[in-house]
């Protein structure tokens, strides 16, 4: 409270003092109880229970309300007789409320003749109680009955159900009960392990939506898929040859195994379609403009890796507790592991007008087909598998632990954080360096064949627990929901601390022998710690080295290591020399002009978009980015077609992209001996797709072998046309 009485020596004491000394403490007590606790009514005891067939009992208790606490001290028998209901139910409320009652009366003398000093006796009561009432209150009698109305002031602690019998149940309105520190401490205690378990599984729920959204927006539906079987049915049907064709070939470009590049003259480029050559090109690297760019984590010693990755921080993602004793690593068998690392995928961007617009549509063949094109004049490719083997192998030698686990949420990793209870020795120092790996698994176990990263610690730079020992290596890229392990290697002697069994990781303890993997004990699990980013922005602008091609350049490809999380974007952004704003590699609005006007120089950047848990991330590459500018002409040779029998007769069919008849030429030739023969007969349609299709008939010299020259040009300005197809059928 916020008032005291203040005492003096030899200074009149009045009856008011000591009853002020009262009321400053009750008052103090009850704002104490309304804002510490609560201001609303509450009540703590008064349980209530059934002594009889129509009696219940009621135990001591209080009751709260507004910060004061009125007390029944005395337990209290209600017998609910009168309230039995004839026929059908009723709910009889156990209702408690406040009131001050003066008690204790005894006789106390009091002065009445100041001379004299005469007393006389009066009762008088000499404390006031705030006590609590407890009384039934009954309700309705009715097939459905409902709890009675309460008046305000008063509180139900308990209905009572009768029916015609009697009692039939009591129940305590838990709800209105005092809140209890220790009982909230405990529900507390409760919260925030859980929230230790589960804040890493749901912190990063953002993300995890992006992703889910952004694979859900690609997926076509049934009527669709319907649609087009039944098209590829309807082709399948209709594509055949018929039985007098002595030979055909067909070459969609893909590559240039159909080409003839050694001949004389030969001046054409193979890209998934025929293209003009280069006029000019240059090979650049994908490298930062400031080596000390703010906005990517300069790389450490340990991560001996060009991928780049936003600023971040890192937390702990993944982590078992709980000492529950140790394992002897030497007590396992000494072997020699083959190891095999996994790399970040290439991915491609293609932008500029030497392009072939329609490679999805004809021919084409590519080992990874998934190429998306969101406009004409621009692909770009993204691997279906984040992460592929490399060709060479690595052995490593010692005894082998491995602690699977899943992770829950997606998150790049770069550190792993193990504890050892002791360190072996040789000659009295520190001996047996620890080489850890983080792979993926196969069937619940380590698979060495799929190491996503590694890291070693010398033996001297082991921490004993309980200090953690850090593993640093290059950043790497953990999907959500799926199954990794840590492998731990060495010859040393060490002891590694464990826990027992930790449901969070979903995993378990692996021990290596003979080749194999044997299941440790299974209730355990080795104590350690996956640690994750926590990047500091969702989108991030990094200035690349700029790009520059002698007399223009209309043509970009980037073809670098990147990883793209599902719900994440990263996109190259152009400004072309002279213009002030940014566009996006294969922006539809923007072109970076034709062979009088393309730019010698534009400046590059990356744009960087992601979740505060997960980012895209781009690989410094030397000779990453290709720039060039397309001739106006070129001459291509077919490898010669050897047939199972003389023709005189040639069928050739050119599908071209981009065609401009006022603009383009192309010229095909049958070349047999010593023979040029040019076409007897052209004829020429346009697909549905804009694409157009050139048949040309030959009469040639009776001849089973024969070698095509194509022969293209263009009017400077003009865009490139490109010969997405090739069949040539010989009756």
């Amino acid at each position: 409270m916020e008032k005291t009485v203040i005492f003096r020596d030899r200074q009149e004491f009045q009856a008011a003092d000591p009853n002020a000394l009262q009321g400053y403490v009750r008052g103090s007590l009850d704002h104490l109880v309304a804002d510490a606790v609560s201001d609303q009514k509450h009540y703590a005891g008064f349980a209530t229970a059934a002594t009889g067939n129509t009696e219940v009992t009621v135990q001591p208790g209080r009751y709260f309300n507004g910060g004061a606490v009125y007390v029944g001290e005395q337990e209290q028998a209600l017998n609910l007789f009168q309230y039995v209901p004839l026929v059908t139910n009723r709910i009889v409320a156990v209702v408690v409320w406040g009131q001050e009652v003066d008690t204790q009366v005894e006789p106390r003398d009091f002065l009445v003749d100041l001379q004299t000093g005469a007393t006389e006796p009066q009762a008088v009561a000499m404390e006031r109680v705030r006590h609590a009432e407890v009384n039934p209150l009954a309700g309705t009698e009715s097939a459905d009955p409902q709890p009675p109305v309460l008046q305000s002031g008063t509180l139900a602690v308990a209905y009572v159900y009768l029916t015609p019998a009697g009692i039939d149940r009591v129940e305590m309105q838990t709800a209105s009960q005092v809140p209890n520190g220790f009982d909230q401490r405990q529900r507390l205690a409760v919260l925030e392990s859980w929230q230790a378990a589960a804040e890493p599984r749901i912190e990063s729920i953002a993300t995890d939506l992006v992703a889910l959204a952004k694979r859900s927006a690609s997926k076509v539906d049934k009527a669709v898929f319907m649609e087009l079987a039944g098209d590829v049915a309807t082709v399948k049907n209709r594509l055949q040859l018929p039985a007098s064709y002595a030979s055909y070939d067909a070459d969609a470009f893909t590559d240039a195994t159909k080409q003839n590049a050694a001949h004389a003259g030969y001046s054409a480029r193979v890209d998934n379609g025929l293209h003009f050559p280069f006029a000019s090109v240059a090979n650049l690297p994908l490298a930062l403009f400031n080596p000390l760019e703010p906005g990517i984590l300069a790389p450490i010693p340990e991560e001996a890796s060009n991928m780049r990755i936003p600023v971040h921080n890192h937390v702990p993602r993944v982590a078992t507790s709980g000492y529950a004793g140790d394992l002897s690593l030497s007590q396992y068998q000494s072997q020699t592991f083959t190891t095999r690392d996994l790399v970040e995928q290439a991915w491609r961007w293609d932008y500029g007008f030497n392009l072939n617009d329609y490679r999805l549509w004809y021919g084409w063949n590519s080992p990874t087909p998934n190429w998306n094109r969101p406009w004409p004049g621009y692909w770009y490719r993204g691997p279906a598998e984040l992460y592929a083997p490399v060709e060479t192998t690595e052995t490593v030698t010692g005894t082998l632990l491995a602690q699977t686990f899943i992770t829950p949420n997606a998150g790049w990793t770069m550190s792993f954080k193990l504890y050892f209870t002791a360190i072996g020795t040789s000659g009295g120092s520190p001996a047996g360096d620890v080489q850890v790996l983080l792979c993926k698994t196969v069937g619940g176990k380590p698979d060495l064949s799929q190491v996503l990263t590694r890291a070693t610690r010398q033996a001297s730079a082991l921490q004993l627990y309980p200090n953690p020992t850090t593993f640093i290596s290059k950043h790497v890229f953990l999907e959500g929901g799926e199954r990794y392990a840590l492998v731990v290697i060495t010859t040393g002697s060490h002891r590694v601390a464990v826990v027992s069994g930790n449901d969070y990781t979903q995993g378990t303890l692996f021990y290596g022998s003979d080749g194999d993997y044997f299941q440790g004990d299974l209730t355990k699990d080795l104590m350690f710690e996956v640690w994750v980013s926590k990047f500091t922005h969702t989108r991030t602008e990094v200035q690349l080295q700029p790009l520059s091609l002698a007399n223009g350049l209309t043509d970009i490809s980037i073809d670098a290591p990147h990883l793209v999380p599902d719900g994440c974007e990263l996109r190259y952004e152009i400004q072309p020399q002279g213009a002030g704003a940014w566009y996006a590699v294969g922006d539809a609005g923007m072109r970076l002009g034709n062979d009088a006007s393309a730019p010698s120089l534009v400046n590059l950047r990356v744009v960087l978009l992601g979740t505060q848990d997960v980012q895209p991330a781009f690989s410094l590459t030397t000779g990453a980015i290709r720039v060039s500018r397309p001739d106006l002409a070129f001459t291509a040779w077919s490898t010669a077609r050897t047939l199972g029998a003389a023709t005189t007769s040639v069928t050739l069919k050119l599908l071209i992209a981009d065609w401009d008849a006022v603009n383009h030429t192309i010229t095909p030739k049958i070349v047999t001996g010593g023979s040029t023969e040019t076409a007897a007969s052209t004829t020429v349609t346009t697909e549905q797709n804009g694409a157009t299709l050139k048949t040309y008939t030959f009469t040639i010299p009776s001849s089973s072998s024969y070698e095509i020259k194509l022969s293209g040009t263009r009017t400077s300005g003009s865009k490139p046309f490109v010969v997405l197809n090739r069949i040539d059928i010989a009756a």
